[in-house]
């Protein structure tokens, strides 16, 4: 089965590589898919850009701006049975990015998925080092597919994950975790339901923020914090 998939890309201020992530799609070998970008206010160029490309463009006011609002929001406006979730600086690695996770959603235990993240060209040597050393040991470790019944950091990431859009509108993204972690919140509510979240290393996108050392230091600190706080919030949320 073909499955219509709907990739969406929340935006602010994206023009330094929103241009490569939507090149990247034109030239997917799999053509059954839309691209919806809803966008928060940018004031450069991302607009402009994206209006260059078959994209559907949606606003929202930066103030509303959440994670888990401007997802729920995609997936609102989404029209295919799978939602591709990337980010403005998200760019698929392979022309077969599309074509892949169409033929993980054929097994039908499988609720999401997500995949692999290297640095882009620009990112800074830590980036490319911790990225480059985690693709590299999830090919060792699981060079295809792994399905995954227990969250953990880092499941179901939002720069490079996909869900039936029937399972996003049964379980949306809680705006209270709208600062982040909100998509392992959405992947715990999966797994319960009776579903996989499956770990594809091969759909690869590059993506990165360009922070040095210490900054990076700093984010990994802030991604454990934030999963011990999903974990409190599932706790006191069953």
């Amino acid at each position: 089965m073909d499955y219509k998939i709907s990739v969406v890309i929340r935006t602010y201020n994206e023009e330094k590589h929103i241009g490569e992530v939507l090149k990247s799609l034109n030239k997917q070998t799999y053509s059954n898919f839309e691209v919806i970008i809803l966008d928060s206010q940018s004031t450069d160029n991302t607009i402009k850009i994206a209006q260059n490309y078959d994209v559907r463009i949606e606003q929202i006011e930066k103030k509303e701006f959440n994670y888990s609002f401007a997802s729920n929001k995609c997936v609102e406006y989404a029209t295919g049975e799978i939602v591709c979730f990337l980010s403005g600086h998200s760019v698929p690695k392979r022309n077969n990015y599309l074509e892949l996770a169409n033929k993980v959603f054929q097994d039908e235990r499988i609720g999401g998925c997500y995949g692999e993240v290297i640095a882009l060209p620009d990112g800074s040597f830590s980036e490319k080092m911790f990225n480059g050393l985690g693709y590299i040991k999830s090919r060792i470790m699981m060079p295809r597919i792994k399905l995954e019944q227990e969250i953990h950091p880092g499941i179901f990431s939002c720069s490079n994950a996909l869900a039936r859009r029937e399972l996003l509108r049964k379980y949306p993204f809680s705006e209270k975790l709208g600062h982040g972690g909100e998509d392992v919140e959405v992947a715990y509510r999966i797994i319960k339901s009776g579903f996989y979240i499956a770990s594809v290393p091969n759909l690869l996108v590059m993506h990165s923020h360009g922070k040095k050392f210490l900054q990076f230091l700093q984010e990994w600190k802030n991604w454990r914090e934030m999963y011990e706080n999903v974990e409190e919030y599932i706790k006191n949320n069953p």
